[in-house]
């Protein structure tokens, strides 16, 4: 079974989880981030396709939700599961509900957080001094589930 992982991180969380997850999965598995996917990318290729991305402010990165939308069709033809990276893992549902089509939130076999670190050190000026200023500095809920994505994982082997 081919699978592709298309993802979108901004400061290495999610592209960190999408490796995990490859390394948990049996078969062909391609990573692919979605900003800098080949044009010549054929989606019809691959079996499964997992897609997946982090939460800030809210939404997920443009480009993944742009990929969604332009190719919903196919999508919903394929063995779809869906992850999020996010630090708000009891908000994930409201998360998914926002970002993507309802269409493609009940195709996916699986929707999963995988819960979310914070990496101030990697951020910018301004994402960084809100982090800070939403946690009062506090980043001791932050963590990765490795549980989540085991259980992402079982859920394709």
């Amino acid at each position: 079974m081919k699978t592709l992982i298309i993802y979108a991180s901004k400061y290495g969380c999610v592209a960190d989880c999408a490796t995990d997850l490859k390394s948990k999965l049996s078969g062909d598995v391609t990573l692919v981030d979605v900003k800098k996917m080949d044009k010549d990318l054929d989606l019809d290729n691959f079996e499964t396709i997992i897609i997946g991305g982090s939460v800030y402010i809210g939404n997920i990165a443009k480009e993944l939700k742009s990929f969604c939308r332009g190719n919903l069709e196919l999508l919903c033809r394929k063995k779809l599961g869906l992850f999020l990276c996010c630090g708000q893992v009891d908000q994930a549902n409201e998360f998914f509900e926002n970002n993507f089509q309802l269409r493609l939130l009940k195709h996916a076999q699986i929707t999963e957080c995988f819960g979310g670190e914070a990496r101030p050190e990697k951020m910018n000026l301004v994402d960084s001094s809100l982090l800070k200023a939403v946690t009062k500095g506090d980043f001791s809920s932050f963590e990765i589930l490795d549980k989540n994505i085991e259980k992402f994982a079982e859920a394709f082997n």
